[in-house]
């Protein structure tokens, strides 16, 4: 992380960070069997090093509560990060991982619940209020994002949009459609949308999705250049080291692109 923030604050570049406050393995999928749970607060080599990004050009964005759901495989390991938190999914026969829609409990009182315990994370570790939302593996429902739009300014993703929303009619989870945005805009639930429309560095195939290298982003951005007054926006997994992430910055550049902060394209 601090390396990541090194090399984007030496190149001038603003950037977002997405934070998950809570970190939970309700099975102990990666602990031996044995359930764990780490709260930012609980971890303050993590607090450090995000302070630090934050004093290094970075502005802290919320992916979440937990980013995963109660303590059942969804679709993976219940494990934070690697499961949806909004929605519930299964990975079918042929690897594909399938919506199967939002959770039983789905509400705006259960949405809002985990948005205030995720912002008494960020305030019991001693981190400023996040000032924009990323919802985790950008998939939730109607409600949901009625409830984000209440507490963000703006959300940063690509989202679902559900039948019904246009009309007025109560939305339809069983009928929607994914999309996202080459620039900002404000949506039908009410929120700016910030895009998100490069994807991400991801070097291994997975889910029957190829795997996306920095020429691959590239070259999305070079497309979206067809786009009068379109952004070029990905993210990046900082575990992955930096040389993928400057090989994509420098792609990027190349074309002519000039790099903003989050914050001003929310207007």
């Amino acid at each position: 992380m601090r390396a990541a923030a090194d090399y984007l604050y030496g190149q001038k570049i603003p950037y977002g960070i997405n934070v998950i406050p809570v970190y939970t393995d309700p099975k102990g999928t990666y602990n031996n069997g044995v359930p764990e749970t780490v709260t930012l607060a609980q971890a303050p080599q993590v607090v450090s090093a995000l302070k630090y990004m934050l004093a290094h050009g970075a502005v802290l964005m919320d992916h979440g509560y937990t980013h995963q759901y109660s303590n059942v495989n969804n679709p993976y390991s219940g494990v934070t990060g690697d499961d949806f938190e909004f929605f519930r999914a299964h990975v079918d026969a042929t690897d594909n991982v399938v919506y199967d829609g939002p959770p039983a409990e789905d509400s705006t009182v259960w949405a809002q619940s985990r948005v205030t315990s995720a912002l008494a994370g960020f305030t019991a570790a001693g981190l400023p209020k996040p000032a924009l939302w990323t919802t985790p593996h950008y998939a939730a429902s109607a409600t949901d994002y009625r409830v984000l739009g209440q507490n963000f300014s703006a959300r940063l993703e690509r989202s679902l949009y559900f039948a019904g929303t246009l009309s007025g009619a109560p939305a339809d989870a069983g009928r929607y459609i994914g999309q996202f945005f080459p620039y900002a805009v404000k949506d039908v639930y009410g929120t700016t949308v910030l895009p998100e429309d490069l994807g991400n560095y991801e070097p291994e195939p997975y889910n029957n999705h190829p795997a996306r290298l920095p020429a691959d982003l590239v070259a999305s951005a070079k497309a979206n250049l067809a786009v009068r007054d379109g952004v070029a926006s990905f993210f990046y997994h900082p575990y992955y080291g930096t040389a993928p992430l400057q090989q994509t910055v420098d792609g990027i550049r190349a074309l002519g692109y000039t790099f903003v902060a989050p914050a001003d394209l929310n207007q």
